[in-house]
């Protein structure tokens, strides 16, 4: 039942046949009162004291109650509706407010004081509220120089796209917190340095919001080193090297809400109220482009440094939060996306996609062999660039030549080199009877997640099934190691 994908449904489905409890026949849980459970069950971290809550919600809830209830917990109603059309429903604006803002009680309030005045479709301005999470406002794929300049009709601001990750970082007074681009808390050994040097780089703020991008920098060059050096696993392999705030915008600032101005006058705001501090906190780099060739000896400047790309953004825009309205210029981008090169390689297991996808096989661990050996090596886990009725094709194709091993390493054959994080719920029997399909991505890079020279690619996608390739003239080790090397050197 699990294997369907619907985690609710077989808990609803095997309630209503157990013979330890008897479900109710009409649940009476109010409203309130399963929000009291809720809040009751974040508070728990020990699983007996959840199991006594749940127990307790168990012997009030029909059937249909408790598959309600564990789809509240998933966070996924499976009712086609989200925030969104909830909020909408309310104000026209409330949505985007309750973006800005994440303080769904300023939201209504502010919608029930505007009906009380008559005005219930006046605007709804929240703003930026201190140590609440903004949603951040995010890029689309630029795929042309002719098209950034389109788009920004006001001038351009080019800034250095750090591959880092992003922290929205909330000071008042001595308090802080650093929320990730999920608006969840950042891990602390990642950001637990910064409230030193915060006060030094903005000596006169009480009350900061701040976008930013985190990464290690190395000590002795002042570089940035690569993503996911931050992790706590990495820090012996970096030992001269802090982590940096690169700070690249201010939403607000002792009390003011900058977010309606225009960022020219943001990003004077910061340079006027900031001071940098050592390899700890630094502003992000920008230039004011005004010919094409200046955005194109960017672009190769960047890269050439192995930098992720570039952020475009109009000198005259607003900070829009969840907007799509900056834009991002990356290699993969400027190549139709695809990589200096992509790779063919053969589909070596699969794992069960989840909600729409449950029950079918939808993620492929994708890899190469090596020609000297005969052993092969996993190089990614892919789960886009297959259309519905091709994903519902594969079922049939792929199911037949699978085993079923669920994860378990200890089932993994010898002919397979592969880490116990990667293990999938199927495996397929013979590689050499199994199809090639072209992974295309944004870059080759390292991971130690996967077991081909460690190379690996990121955000991969299928983009095309090679009929015509056979595990013996699809990308082989040797192969991927080259691809590797020239993708490094390669830029505009």
């Amino acid at each position: 039942d699990l294997e369907q994908g619907d985690v609710a449904q077989t808990i609803a489905s095997f309630y209503a046949k157990s013979r330890l409890v008897t479900p109710v026949e009409k649940g009476g849980l109010q409203l309130d009162e399963v929000d009291g459970f809720l809040e009751e069950l974040s508070q728990l971290s020990k699983e007996e004291q959840q199991q006594r809550v749940l127990y307790k919600i168990v012997k009030r809830t029909s059937v249909d109650d408790l598959r309600m209830f564990v789809r509240l917990l998933k966070g996924d109603l499976k009712i086609g509706s989200g925030a969104k059309h909830v909020l909408d429903a309310l104000h026209p604006d409330a949505h985007d407010s309750f973006n800005s803002s994440r303080n769904l009680e300023a939201v209504i309030g502010k919608i029930l004081e505007l009906r009380k005045t008559g005005n219930s479709r006046g605007k709804l301005d929240i703003g930026a509220i201190i140590m609440q999470p903004v949603q951040p406002m995010l890029a689309a794929p630029c795929r042309s120089i002719d098209i950034a300049f389109k788009k920004c009709p006001n001038g351009i601001y080019s800034e250095i796209k750090y591959d880092g990750e992003r922290v929205q970082v909330h000071k008042k007074g001595t308090e802080f917190k650093y929320f990730s681009r999920s608006l969840k808390p950042v891990m602390a050994h990642k950001v637990k340095h910064f409230k030193d040097y915060i006060p030094k780089a903005f000596p006169k703020a009480a009350d900061l919001i701040l976008d930013t991008e985190v990464l290690l920098v190395d000590n002795k060059t002042g570089k940035p080193l690569p993503f996911g050096s931050l992790g706590v696993h990495k820090g012996s392999d970096f030992k001269d090297a802090d982590p940096c705030l690169f700070v690249f915008d201010c939403l607000l600032y002792n009390g003011e809400n900058l977010m309606n101005k225009p960022i020219k006058e943001r990003r004077k705001f910061l340079v006027d109220n900031m001071v940098e501090v050592g390899n700890r906190i630094k502003l992000s780099e920008i230039k004011h482009i005004t010919k094409k060739q200046q955005l194109v000896d960017m672009i190769k400047e960047v890269l050439s440094l192995g930098l992720e790309g570039l952020m475009i953004k109009d000198t005259k825009s607003i900070y829009e939060p969840g907007k799509r309205h900056w834009m991002k210029i990356k290699k993969d981008y400027l190549n139709e996306g695809a990589m200096a090169d992509s790779a063919d390689l053969v589909v070596l297991g699969g794992w069960y996609g989840s909600g729409q996808k449950g029950g079918l096989i939808s993620i492929f661990l994708m890899g190469c062999k090596d020609p000297d050996t005969g052993i092969w090596y996993t190089v990614s886990k892919v789960h886009t660039g297959n259309d519905d009725a091709t994903l519902e094709r594969l079922q049939g194709e792929l199911l037949p030549k699978m085993s079923k091993i669920k994860g378990d390493f200890n089932r993994v054959p010898a002919w397979l080199k592969i880490t116990r994080n990667m293990v999938p719920d199927f495996i397929v029997r013979d590689p050499q009877d199994s199809p090639v399909w072209e992974i295309t991505g944004a870059e080759f890079s390292k991971a130690d997640l996967h077991t081909a020279a460690g190379i690996s690619i990121r955000f991969p996608r299928v983009t095309r099934i090679r009929d015509d390739k056979n595990p013996d003239t699809a990308t082989n080790l040797n192969e991927l190691k080259e691809l590797y090397k020239t993708d490094r050197k390669s830029v505009v």
